[in-house]
């Protein structure tokens, strides 16, 4: 025996539909006065109350706003021309906000006798004039960022396998062929370049925020991040003072000295730590991870971060760059734990210039 469905929804079993959709809706009568609402429109165009809408004016609430250019001109074409557009992707802000929010608008115009939607395709007939329309508004907002995070980290990814092919290339130039041998201050500089050059790419090209590349910490992080990193360059600089003493008493030929460098180097050393972290965990750490979505995805942008690191350092010599490799790889935990530069520059400071005037 078959099921039997009812001929006709009531008005409770519609309202009900409408409530437990995930897309706003909005009705207009033919004076252009919002009629209807549910719940999820509330959500989406942030309005506390049905009441503050309904009966109101749908042109005087949200076309008011002029940065809201193409919103206000959808609504336009719709309501004074009589004319429908295809479901359409428009920005939108909310008063003098500055973040930008995306909605997928699909609008549907309704005949004189309210029963039957609107045929896009015939002519508008001016005698007839506006009679209402139905609304359908989506949040694309979430799905937009994500798409515009995964593109930008794209970008900057290509950007800077660019930069590092370039930069060995010219080297291995120098080096093997040309016989022309640069001081290792200048390719920390050309390294700090391509980091400067990243920045500004970051900044100015795509829509990454501060706190996406770890450049502001959050407020509850930020003791922890001060704990663990004294804590761990306490040990750290025990370990490599104490390996120092051990192979110069086992007789291996390396600095026979503990301390080294000057005042000007430690300032300048400030800056390279920053410089230098800010490329490997800003930069690639984050790209990588946010590209890749595999399992165990933080272990292998905290590998590959480190493996292009090191690959930058190899100028320097094989014994600098595995320390580099390894300098980064327990960075980029640290930086996985606190979720800002800070305390990786930090650490990055204090071994990195402990280790060079011990051993390098």
């Amino acid at each position: 025996m078959s099921p039997q469905f009812p001929a006709t929804i009531s008005a409770d079993q519609k309202n009900m539909i409408f409530e437990n959709m995930s897309d706003g809706v909005i009705t207009l009568d033919s004076d252009g006065t919002i009629t209807y609402c549910n719940s999820a429109s509330l959500e989406i165009l942030r309005i506390s109350s049905k009441k503050d809408v309904l009966g109101q004016s749908f042109k005087e609430l949200f076309m008011n706003n002029k940065k809201n250019k193409a919103f206000n001109k959808l609504f336009r074409e719709s309501i004074d021309k009589g004319k429908v557009m295809p479901k359409t992707s428009i920005r939108y802000r909310f008063g003098k906000e500055k973040e930008v929010h995306y909605f997928n608008i699909d609008i549907s115009l309704l005949k004189p006798s309210q029963t039957e939607l609107f045929d896009p395709d015939a002519d508008y007939n001016p005698d007839t004039g506006f009679n209402g329309m139905v609304i359908l508004i989506e949040d694309d907002t979430d799905k937009y960022k994500l798409r515009q995070h995964e593109h930008d980290c794209a970008f900057i990814f290509a950007g800077l396998i660019l930069c590092i092919s370039v930069f060995l290339m010219t080297w291995s130039l120098l080096q093997f062929t040309l016989h022309i041998y640069l001081k290792s201050s200048v390719y920390t500089q050309i390294i700090e370049c391509i980091t400067f050059l990243l920045f500004l790419v970051i900044v100015f090209m795509t829509s990454f925020s501060m706190r996406d590349i770890g450049l502001i910490p959050r407020k509850n992080t930020i003791k922890k991040t001060i704990v663990e990193s004294l804590s761990i360059a306490a040990v750290a600089s025990c370990i490599l003072l104490f390996s120092k003493a051990i192979l110069m008493l086992l007789g291996y030929k390396i600095k026979d000295y503990y301390i080294g460098g000057s005042l000007s180097g430690v300032y300048t050393y400030v800056f390279t730590a920053f410089v230098q972290e800010f490329l490997a965990r800003g930069v690639i750490q984050t790209s990588v991870k946010s590209l890749m979505k595999i399992r165990f995805q933080k272990f292998f942008s905290i590998f590959l971060t480190s493996l292009l690191f090191s690959l930058m350092h190899m100028p320097f010599g094989f014994y600098f760059m595995m320390s580099a490799f390894l300098l980064s790889m327990a960075l980029g935990y640290v930086y996985e734990r606190h979720q800002n530069l800070w305390g990786c520059v930090f650490l990055h400071w204090c071994c990195g210039y402990l280790a060079m005037c011990l051993y390098f």
